[in-house]
C-alpha cells in the first residue's frame, strides 16, 4: 500500500539516491520525485527536476512542483574532489535546502545521508563506535569535514516545523558504484595486489546500499516516532545473513585475518545455530552497565505514552553488522574480479603512509588526482567499525542483504560493466 508522503530525492541519480527511489517504487509509493543535476535515468513513473542544489530558486521550483512531503537529501561529491566542491554542494546546499523546507508549508520531514567518516580524522581506531563519539577536533578530510557541517545544521533544524535526522553509512558498496570498485579494479589492472599495507589485523565496516536505502526509508517512516524506555531492556537477535549467528568476524567461529583456527566448540555452536536448532529462548538478555549508552533509559520505569526516545533530532550509524578484516575484503572483491594475488609483500602501516604523501605530492604537481592517498591507506591500517543498536532499535534496522550476497551481486554487476566497455571498444574498431 503506497503512503500518503510525496517524496523528493535529492541526488537521485546518484549512487545511492538510485536504490531509494527504486525502493520506493518497489513498495508501490506513487509520488516519488527526483531533483539533481542531471538527468541519467529515464522512468514514467518518477518525476525529474533538474537543478543545482546551491541555487534557492532551483531548489524552491522542485519542492513546490513535487509537492514534497518529505525530502531524503543524498547529494554529495565523491571522495578526493576540491575543497571548493565539497563547501557548494555539502554545506551551501544542505544550508540552501533546509532553508526552503523549513518555511515549507509542506515538506515536514528532512533525512540526510551522513558518513560514518564524520568522527574519524585518520589517527584512531574507531572500535564499535556508537552515536555519543564526539566529532573529531581535526577532520580527516575536506569531505568528512563538510559532512560535519551539514550534519549539523540537519540536526540544528530539527523541530515542530521540521522534523530532522541523519543517517551515518560506513563503507557503502553495491550495484551502480563508481569509485570503490574502479579503485580495487585499478590496482589490479596495475598489478599491485602483491602489496599489503598493514597487517591485516583491523576491522572495518563494510555496507550493502540496498541496506543504506532501506534504512533511509525506515528514517523517513518513522521520523515522529519515540521508543518507549522500557524497549531497551528487550533482547536482540544476532544478524546472521551472510555469515549465520555466531559466525561473525569478531567470533573465533569465523576466522579472518590473522586469527587461528577455531576450536571445536564454538564449531559446533556456529552449526548448531546456523541449522536452525535454536529458538528465542537461546536469546541472553541485554546486560547493559554505565558505560552503554541506553543503560539511562532501560533503567527507566517509567512507561506511560508520552515517554519515550524520540527518533526526530537523531544520527544513526548504518552498516552491515558484519565488521571484516580489510585485506579479507579487498582481496574477496578481487576474486569477485576472477583475480588471485600470486603472493603478498607486506608493509609496515608507517611506510605506506609516507609513500601516500609522497604520491599526493607528486600528483600535486603534475596537476592531477592522486590515485594512492592517506585516506586510502588510513582506510587500510585502522580499525572503522560501529555499533548499530540505536538503528537497530529506534528504527527497526536489519541488514537485509548479507555482506557475502551484496559483495557478489556487486562484483557480478561490476563484471558486466566490463564486459560491455568491452564489446564497444571491440565495435568502435571495426567501424
Amino acid at each position: 500500500m503506497p503512503s500518503s508522503e510525496s517524496y523528493l530525492v535529492v541526488g537521485g541519480c546518484g549512487f545511492l539516491g538510485r536504490h531509494i527511489v527504486e525502493q520506493l517504487l518497489a513498495r508501490g509509493e506513487t509520488q516519488v520525485s527526483v531533483f539533481d543535476i542531471v538527468q541519467r535515468h529515464f522512468d514514467s513513473n518518477v518525476n525529474f527536476y533538474i537543478g543545482d542544489i546551491s541555487k534557492p530558486e532551483d531548489v524552491e521550483n522542485a519542492l513546490t512542483k513535487s509537492g514534497a512531503t518529505a525530502v531524503i537529501h543524498t547529494a554529495s561529491p565523491a571522495h578526493n574532489l576540491g575543497r571548493q566542491l565539497y563547501e557548494l554542494v555539502n554545506v551551501t546546499g544542505t544550508r540552501t535546502l533546509l532553508d526552503a523546507c523549513l518555511p515549507s508549508p509542506t515538506v515536514k520531514k528532512f533525512v540526510y545521508t551522513s558518513s560514518g567518516g564524520v568522527i574519524f580524522n585518520g589517527d584512531q581506531d574507531v572500535v564499535c563506535a556508537d552515536e555519543r563519539l564526539r566529532y573529531p577536533e581535526r577532520a580527516l578530510d575536506a569531505y568528512n569535514e563538510t559532512k560535519v557541517a551539514a550534519e549539523k545544521m540537519v540536526i540544528a533544524a530539527n523541530g515542530e516545523q521540521l522534523l530532522t535526522c541523519a543517517i551515518r553509512p560506513a563503507g557503502i558498496f553495491g550495484e551502480g558504484d563508481r569509485q570503490m570498485i574502479n579503485a580495487f579494479y585499478e590496482v589490479v589492472k596495475n598489478n599491485q595486489t602483491k602489496f599489503q599495507i598493514g597487517y591485516n589485523d583491523n576491522l572495518a565496516d563494510f555496507t550493502y546500499v540496498g541496506n543504506v536505502a532501506h534504512a533511509h526509508l525506515l528514517a523517513v517512516d518513522k521520523l515522529g516516532t519515540t521508543y518507549p524506555y522500557s524497549s531497551f531492556r528487550d533482547p536482540l537477535d544476532s544478524i546472521e545473513l551472510s555469515t549465520g549467528a555466531l559466525r561473525v568476524p569478531t567470533s573465533d567461529a569465523h576466522p579472518l585475518g590473522p586469527n587461528t583456527s577455531p576450536s571445536e566448540a564454538s564449531l559446533f555452536a556456529a552449526r548448531r545455530y546456523e541449522s536452525g536448532q535454536h529458538d528465542p529462548a537461546d536469546l541472553r538478555p541485554v546486560l547493559r552497565n554505565r558505560m552503554d549508552q541506553f543503560n539511562n533509559e532501560a533503567s527507566l520505569e517509567d512507561e506511560s505514552s508520552d515517554a519515550g526516545y524520540p527518533i526526530a533530532g537523531q544520527v544513526f550509524f548504518i552498516t552491515n553488522g558484519e565488521p571484516i578484516y580489510f585485506w579479507d575484503f579487498t582481496r574477496s572483491v578481487w576474486k569477485g574480479l576472477g583475480h588471485i594475488p600470486p603472493y603478498r609483500i607486506i608493509l609496515p602501516a608507517f611506510l605506506g603512509l609516507i609513500l601516500a604523501t609522497l604520491a599526493e605530492a607528486f600528483s600535486k604537481f603534475r596537476g592531477k588526482e592522486p590515485g594512492f592517498t592517506r585516506f586510502r591507506v588510513s582506510q587500510a591500517i585502522n580499525n572503522r567499525y560501529y555499533d548499530i543498536e540505536r538503528a537497530r532499535r529506534l528504527l527497526g534496522y536489519e541488514p537485509i542483504v548479507g555482506l557475502v550476497e551484496g559483495m557478489e551481486r556487486w562484483t557480478s554487476w561490476y563484471r558486466g560493466e566490463l564486459a560491455k566497455q568491452s564489446q564497444t571498444v571491440e565495435s568502435d574498431k571495426t567501424k
